[in-house]
This record gives C-alpha cells, structure tokens and sequence, in this order.
C-alpha cells in the first residue's frame, strides 16, 4: 500500500533540494543581486501563472526561501498589478 504520510529520509531530501525547480536552481550558492532575484522571481511567476492561470503556493514558498518574503512579495505584487493592468493575456 502507498503510504503518501510517510516521512522523507534524509538522501530524498538532499536530491529533492538540487533538482531545479522552474528553472531555478536550488543550491546553495552565493545570492545573486536583488535586480537579478526581481526579475528571477518575476519571470517564475509569470511562467507560472501562463501554465497554471495563478500562482501556486509551492513556487511562492520556493521562491521566499531562496530570495526571501520582501523580494518574492514585492515580484508577485508588480506582477498582479500588470496584469490588472492589461499587460498580458488572460
């Protein structure tokens, strides 16, 4: 039987954390710029509102661990406000 509650060992955990995730990596290496993290965010966001028509709560929380809440909040906000404002497709 699969058992979906079971917890994750260690070494499921290391080879979930180097996979990339929507294209960004999720290692550990030296933060990038705060420029280079809006756009990151930004542009995962925005891949993830085109294939899904929102944005999930898994990418959110990937995105506040790698860049922390300010960035990824402030990305998410500039990107609901243009496409309220009629910049991309619905």
């Amino acid at each position: 039987m699969l058992n979906i509650f079971r917890k994750t060992t260690e070494k499921e955990r290391i080879r979930e954390d180097s996979i990339p995730y929507h294209g960004i990596s999720r290692s550990n290496d030296a933060k990038t710029s705060t420029s280079d993290a809006d756009l990151i965010c930004e542009e995962a966001i925005m891949k993830d509102k085109e294939l899904f028509g929102r944005t999930r709560t898994s990418l959110m929380k990937h995105l506040r661990a790698e860049y922390g809440r300010d960035v990824a909040d402030r990305a998410l906000r500039r990107v609901n406000k243009r496409r309220a404002e009629g910049y991309f497709r619905n």
